[in-house]
């Protein structure tokens, strides 16, 4: 009795990022077997976007663009992250001060009901 093998699945971190162009001005990307992103041509370049339609930025070239996708330490990439975990920061802690003021109010109320 003979046991066929099959290849080992590729990691992610290791898939290639394949490349479709699905319309005109319109490229799909994806990694590993999953959707990783998109290239929108607009006037005067390309706009990238993640997986999860998020734009990372505007390039000039489709390539730059492209590359964009490929790297989480791309310069742009960075700072969007930075951008988005302040920006998290910041609505938790005004969402939790918000909280914590209905709380006191309530508490201060509760012995009028």
């Amino acid at each position: 009795m003979s046991s066929a093998t099959s290849p080992a699945p590729t990691p992610l971190s290791s898939a290639r990022v394949l490349w479709a162009k699905v319309d005109t001005g319109f490229w799909v990307a994806h990694h590993g077997g999953e959707y990783f992103g998109c290239v929108d041509a607009v006037a005067g370049g390309f706009v990238a976007r993640d997986a999860h339609g998020v734009p990372i930025g505007r390039f000039d070239t489709l390539d730059s663009a492209k590359s964009s996708l490929r790297s989480t330490t791309h310069p742009v990439n960075v700072s969007r992250r930075r951008l988005l975990d302040r920006a998290s920061l910041t609505a938790a802690t005004a969402l939790g001060g918000t909280a914590l003021a209905l709380g006191l109010t309530a508490g201060a109320l509760a012995p009028y009901l």
